[in-house]
């Protein structure tokens, strides 16, 4: 008898289809049994630019009932202000123009950044996420205290609380001194880019201060941030200089040209901008600084708000002075030009000016070129002999206060 050839039975193409997907359910299956202990990694993505996201919207503060309560005059005044974009806090025509008269508020585009895709939610370190401080322990600044904060047209502004506690103090970082000289350093610009300011606040010592420009974006979010670093903070007052159109400075600077009024008012809006700083800081300003009775009107004002005045123009050598008030020894260059070793240079001209006199305060601007010079060089200090110090404690420091 002739045996029959096995024959492959003919399927249609949907039984074909049905037997394809029970096979590839079953290695799914037998893959996540196998893969099931495993741990998920994070996967970067690098992309062109960062994508700002807006941080959660903070909790108002509550200032007592007494405080609520505006001079007539000066509510009237808002209106004013707000055809001038005062009160608007993106400020970004104002922000690019500044950039024609000094790199440090010059606005740069953010450098390509990364973008985290966790599966299934694995604990790893984001890329871009804060950094291990090199200096530890560190004390957070206090948050903004109600008790420390009056109304205004254009929003809450320091005071002088009323059990005499000031924002100069409250807000400032400890530090005690010892045999060492004392050392400090200000580093300004921050809010303007936000891969430069998450920088500084994640890689510089918690004893280096920070000043923040009044038309940065997110200010709010950046201060608080740097307050948990344990930076103390500074809020820097755009001042008319001798050499530049003002209109670069922006619609809040103050300028000799304008009234003391005037001047308050554009004062009031910059120190609404934000909480929780020791006191504040000039940016520019050599002539408006050369003005006498200008600037001791603005002195007055900062005094009566329980703050700090540090300055880098020589102004308080002409000005009387009131409150807490001390200058700048040595503008540290933020290695805009060509020569990039002068900010090396500067910082060790800063140790030797300590040595001399027992302390030394710089000052200068945030930039990519010099930061990490700057974070090697402020978390070396110890090593060299020398005490860093934040800035409130060398004017503590000045005024026999420690």
């Amino acid at each position: 008898m002739r045996a029959r050839r096995f024959k492959i039975p003919v399927l249609s193409r949907l039984t074909w289809a049905w037997l394809c997907f029970v096979a590839i359910c079953g290695a799914g299956v037998v893959y996540s049994a196998f893969d099931g202990g495993r741990t998920r990694a994070a996967v970067a993505m690098a992309v062109e630019g960062i994508e700002r996201l807006a941080p959660p919207p903070a909790e108002p503060i509550k200032i007592a009932a007494e405080e609520d309560r505006l001079d007539p005059a000066t509510v009237a005044l808002a209106p004013t202000l707000a055809a001038n974009a005062l009160d608007q806090p993106e400020m970004l025509d104002a922000v690019d123009a500044l950039g024609d008269i000094n790199d440090a508020y010059a606005v740069r585009e953010d450098p390509a950044a990364e973008v985290i895709i966790t599966v299934d939610g694995a604990p790893a370190r984001a890329i871009g996420a804060e950094r291990p401080k090199t200096v530890t322990p560190w004390t957070p600044i206090a948050a903004p205290d109600a008790d420390l904060l009056k109304r205004t047209a254009y929003g809450s502004i320091p005071r002088i609380a009323a059990d005499g506690r000031k924002p100069s103090k409250v807000y400032a970082q400890q530090f005690t001194p010892g045999e060492k000289h004392a050392v400090a350093l200000i580093v300004g610009g921050l809010g303007i880019n936000r891969a430069l300011t998450e920088r500084a606040i994640d890689e510089l010592p918690p004893q280096v201060t920070l000043a923040f420009a009044p038309y940065a974006k997110d200010l709010v979010f950046w201060t608080k941030r740097a307050r948990d670093a344990g930076h103390e903070i500074l809020v820097e007052i755009p001042m008319e200089n001798r050499i530049g159109d003002e209109e670069t400075l922006g619609p809040a600077a103050l300028l000799t040209t304008r009234t003391a009024e005037e001047n308050a008012r554009r004062l009031d809006w910059i120190l609404s901008r934000f909480g929780g700083y020791f006191g504040v800081t000039n940016y520019l300003g050599a002539k408006f600084s050369g003005d006498r009775d200008a600037m001791e009107a603005l002195l007055a004002r900062i005094e009566a708000a329980g703050l700090a005045y540090i300055d880098d123009t020589g102004a308080l050598e002409h000005a009387r002075v009131v409150g807490e008030a001390t200058t700048v020894n040595l503008l540290i260059d933020p290695g805009f030009g060509p020569d990039k070793g002068e900010s090396k240079r500067d910082l060790q001209s800063l140790e030797k000016i300590a040595e001399a006199g027992g302390d030394a305060l710089g000052k200068t601007y945030i930039n990519d070129e010099t930061l990490s010079g700057i974070v090697k060089w402020a978390t070396t200090l110890n090593d060299r002999g020398f005490a860093l110090a934040p800035a409130s404690a060398v004017l503590a420091l000045r005024a026999g206060d420690r």
